[in-house]
């Protein structure tokens, strides 16, 4: 354990946390912290003596209007159709990224409330629970956050943002007979998703059974259901227009706090099948939130993801990070076929990505697609949540009251499960 956190015993409070059990907590070999979390303990440096309070605590994070895919295509499916029939390559001019980039790497959190609320918000919890959330030992996923930290989304939504980019270039992949441009376009519309999906704002907790149902207008279905509580698991199944693709998987998401920081580990994975057979399998990276506390507030895709046609025998293999003298959004990696290199990758999540120097992706000339949830859903449906509907009407205590309602509901389902296991092997 940090020399930090022995020196100062921390409050605990019972209330604040979803779950008392050892599991909360994972042995040292598994903490996540970086290398300035690490300079920091070794001072004995308190980031939280640097967070002011704030007063407003009957106030959301977040403006909801802001929050509904502002400036995304909203165009009838013929006119996505064009879109996909005209879609070119674009100008390989320069090595451009967004202005909201951070000078070593990453994006910025640019709105100063959201920055100023979200470590209000992290002083209290800290205050709540007690300095170990910030070992790195703690799974925030089994932490209950106060709701006005919150967005009035869940995690199933923000799950099938990914998405977003896919009428285009899935689509697109649709259209060729050729397995390695596919296998190129399913990178390059897995990458630049980062760019529009990665967020500074939390969103809620899904509760076990949820369920969420949207399209787009091509004719693209979404389907998510949240299948486990704890660890949380998410599952989706998206249809592509008149089904030439399946995409599927789950998500599976870690986070862990340092004392500037916060990693979000994702173990989840992913396929997408084309009617004439072909399957890519890909993973998630990691994601690092550095200066939580004080400093720049910013966040960063990280580590590794794979992409795999076992079938036909393509591999990539990306570690984010690695370009040598380029900021830590870069990336470089060859394609395989059975061994041999037959194409290389070369970007930035935030800016561009070039095969073999011809540019696939240019968030200056893209647009993500706007996502439509059902106007008929199941009762299961996450919009039909109390404390969602309380959030996105401004009503902080209604909404916190009606979260804890629901946590209490399903904490005591998840007891009743366990009674009903226990009965059963003493049957046996």
């Amino acid at each position: 354990m940090l020399s930090w956190f022995k020196k100062k015993k921390p409050e605990t409070n019972q209330q604040q946390q979803e779950e008392k059990d050892e599991s909360d907590f994972v042995e040292d070999d598994t903490q996540v912290v970086t290398n300035e979390d690490k300079e920091l303990e070794e001072k004995g440096f308190d980031p939280i003596t640097q967070v002011q309070e704030q007063d407003k605590e009957n106030e959301g994070i977040a403006d909801p209007d802001k929050l509904d895919y502002v400036g995304y295509h909203d165009i009838p499916g013929d006119e996505i159709l064009q879109l996909v029939l005209s879609f070119k390559n674009f100008p390989n001019d320069e090595e451009i990224r967004h202005g909201e980039g951070y000078e070593k790497g990453g994006r910025i959190c640019a709105d100063k409330k959201v920055v100023s609320k979200a470590r209000s918000v992290g002083k209290e919890m800290v205050k709540q629970i007690g300095k170990k959330i910030l070992s790195g030992s703690l799974n925030l996923t089994k932490v209950s956050f106060p709701i006005r930290v919150m967005i009035p989304k869940t995690a199933l939504e923000t799950a099938v943002h990914g998405t977003s980019i896919f009428p285009l270039y899935i689509t697109k992949a649709t259209m060729t007979p050729d397995f390695l441009e596919r296998f190129k376009l399913v990178i390059t519309a897995t990458l630049s998703s980062f760019f529009w999906t990665n967020t500074f704002l939390k969103p809620l907790n899904p509760i076990l059974g949820e369920t969420l149902q949207a399209s787009y207008n091509d004719g693209t279905q979404i389907y998510c259901e949240q299948i486990m509580h704890h660890p949380p698991v998410s599952y989706f199944l998206v249809y592509g227009p008149n089904k030439k693709y399946k995409y599927y998987g789950y998500y599976l998401v870690e986070g862990r706090a340092g004392l500037n920081s916060v990693t979000i580990i994702n173990k989840g994975k992913r396929s997408i099948e084309f009617n004439d057979g072909q399957k890519i399998d890909f993973d998630f990276p990691n994601e690092l939130y550095s200066g939580t506390f004080f400093g720049q507030l910013r966040q960063e895709s990280i580590n590794k993801i794979t992409f795999q046609d076992k079938a036909n025998g393509l591999q990539c293999i990306i570690d984010i990070g690695k370009v040598k003298k380029k900021t830590s959004d870069y990336f470089q990696a060859d394609i395989t076929c059975k061994g041999q290199k037959v194409s290389t990758v070369y970007g930035t999540y935030i800016g561009f990505i070039n095969f073999d120097n011809v540019r696939y992706w240019d968030y200056r000339y893209v647009t993500p697609f706007k996502i439509k949830m059902d106007k008929q859903p199941l009762e299961s449906d996450h919009k039909n949540r109390s404390d969602l509907q309380s959030l996105k009407i401004g009503d902080i205590p209604n909404a916190q009251k009606n979260k804890e309602l629901l946590e209490n509901l399903q904490r005591n389902d998840r007891k009743l499960r366990e009674q009903y296991e226990k009965q059963k092997k003493s049957k046996k």
